[in-house]
């Protein structure tokens, strides 16, 4: 008796629970308990339902012990409706058959909107902040292109190239132009969202890969080469690099590499591509000699802040779920930027005795980048370290292109090469199973498995290698038939007018601006005006630069 009563209470709270939404449908263990106890209930069913047949109504009032007992079981019964628990099992069943959540879609239907806003209008103003006056219209026009561009072709070809099974590098045909796609049923990847919700969400990490490109070569390449570069770029570069990390046959998930949201996906392809790029178009006209201050260090800061709060969507987005170790990828996503931002912050302290705004904005943005592999794996002291890291990494490397010289105009590479480089080291260090769950064997060489550290880079030399030689290789391609900078002339008198035909701040405004660009160039008068747009107490800072007689120029600040 106490084994029936016991069944009945427990399968009903069972019940309960499952449709609050409490425990997981989708759980194995679960399932198996979920059918045990329907057996039980069963079995009692069929077991009372014989015992009432036989039954004479005279042993109803018997002193035998077996009537005793059944009519204490029908008491004890008498509150249960049998036909409402089958209901409920039949409720059961259909959740475990499709067991899409309202609540994991719900965040990442948020997510995706967060990491679409990193891009435009994130990166957009981030980027328009710290380029030229002149040139502010087409960095915001690559960016907002760059979102239209690459969803078409992910609608295409991408998504299936990246998110189906195929090669080992390379997913199949199955879902060019998305056909097949069920709005019932979940990704392999995501079995707890539709799968037109997992396209998108994945679409927004393919929009900014690129965009964050285009940084290494503001102020000079031609607008149409640079779509051509980009859309060859998604499909050749980007595309194999996920899915040799993410889906279920690439050969780099099958090895075991870490890479949660896209430290060497996202950032080290885009970083080492945005370095490729620098090299083959080559330097900014006057780069070295002339002044290239931001026009508008806030419109900056606006940008880097929309990326920080994005940059939620993109880290504790990845789990493509609800649940409790969401809440602790952004916990270490937000310790990871403002220990980066400090660290780079005390950094140019000490080497440049001041610190700067645009120094902290960059500081906050490679803290980002570096937690970015390892913000599912590792833990808020793990986060810590990796900030420490990747504040001062990044900015000595930001310092190597003023000595090697090569012209990576916004720091695409120095921020997010090194960023990326940093966090997939470090999550081969810190990656914890308290994290990640016991027995996931996803833990780094400080919690008792070494060989992670090694994984790890061989994952890292992967995506530098095919991102670096098939940037190369696409670069040359399209310099070699189309041509991919724009002439000195245009370049003087910035993008925004030679590609676009448009002013950010009136025509006047533009003209004087370039002309104080091209004056500075031609080398007349001897001395001359730059507007640098630094902003202080009482408007614009104006150098005037003057030649002296080693052809050095000195700065005065009136």
């Amino acid at each position: 008796m106490a084994r029936v009563i016991y069944h009945v209470i427990m399968f009903m709270i069972m019940v309960g629970e499952i449709l609050s939404g409490q425990i997981d449908a989708s759980n194995d263990s679960f399932k198996k308990i979920v059918e045990n106890q329907a057996n039980v209930i069963k079995s009692l069913e069929a077991r009372i339902s014989q015992l009432e047949k036989e039954r004479s109504p005279g042993l109803r009032q018997s002193t035998d012990p077996l009537s005793t007992r059944l009519q204490t079981v029908e008491k004890l019964l008498d509150g249960v409706n049998v036909r409402q628990l089958a209901v409920n099992v039949s409720d059961i069943q259909v959740k475990l058959s499709n067991p899409l959540s309202a609540g994991d879609s719900a965040w990442v239907l948020t997510s995706s909107a967060l990491v679409l806003m990193m891009t435009i209008p994130g990166l957009a103003l981030f980027y328009g902040g710290m380029v030229r006056v002149n040139n502010v219209l087409s960095t915001v026009m690559q960016s907002f292109s760059i979102v239209c561009l690459i969803t078409v072709l992910w609608m295409c070809f991408g998504y299936s190239l990246s998110f189906t099974t195929g090669s080992p590098l390379f997913g199949g045909h199955t879902r060019f132009w998305l056909l097949g796609m069920s709005y019932d049923t979940g990704h392999v990847l995501a079995p707890t969202i539709p799968e037109p919700l997992f396209m998108v969400y994945e679409l927004m990490f393919a929009i900014i890969t690129p965009a964050l490109i285009c940084g290494a070569f503001a102020d000079r390449m031609r607008f149409s080469p640079m779509l051509l570069f980009m859309a060859l770029w998604h499909l050749l570069v980007y595309c194999p690099i996920a899915h040799a990390h993410w889906m279920t046959d690439g050969f780099l998930k099958d090895e075991g590499i870490l890479d949660f949201a896209g430290g060497n996906v996202v950032h080290v392809a885009a970083g080492c591509s945005g370095l490729m790029a620098s090299l083959v178009i080559g330097s900014r006209t006057g780069y070295g000699k002339e002044n290239f201050s931001p026009h508008n260090i806030l419109v900056s800061v606006l940008g880097a802040s929309l990326l920080w709060v994005g940059w939620f969507g993109f880290n504790a987005g990845s789990y493509l779920s609800a649940h409790k170790m969401t809440a602790m990828a952004m916990a270490v996503t937000q310790i990871s930027t403002a220990v980066s931002a400090l660290a780079w912050m005390c950094t140019e302290w000490i080497m440049r005795k001041r610190p700067s705004v645009l120094g902290i904005i960059s500081g906050a943005v490679a803290g980002l980048v570096a937690i970015t592999p390892g913000a599912g794996y590792v833990d808020c002291t793990g986060a810590f370290f990796f900030g420490l890291l990747a504040g001062p990494v990044c900015y000595f490397v930001c310092q190597l292109k003023h000595r090697l010289g090569y012209d990576d105009a916004l720091d695409a590479f120095g921020i997010h090469g090194p960023g990326g480089v940093v966090g997939g080291i470090m999550t081969g260090l810190f990656a914890t199973e308290d994290i990640t769950g016991k027995g996931s064997g996803h833990k780094g060489a400080f919690y008792g498995k070494p060989e992670q550290l090694y994984l790890q880079l061989y994952g890292i030399l992967f995506a530098i290698g095919w991102s670096c030689i098939g940037s190369l290789v696409l670069l040359k391609l399209i310099d070699a038939v189309w041509g991919l900078r724009v002439a000195v002339e245009e370049e003087l008198m910035g993008l925004d007018i030679v590609c676009h035909g448009e002013y950010l701040h009136g025509e006047r405004i533009a003209e004087r601006e370039s002309m104080d660009v091209r004056r500075s160039h031609e080398g007349m008068p001897e001395v001359y005006e730059v507007q640098s747009h630094q902003p202080t107490l009482g408007g614009h800072e104006r150098h005037c630069w003057n030649k002296d007689h080693d052809g050095q120029r000195n700065s005065n600040s009136h």
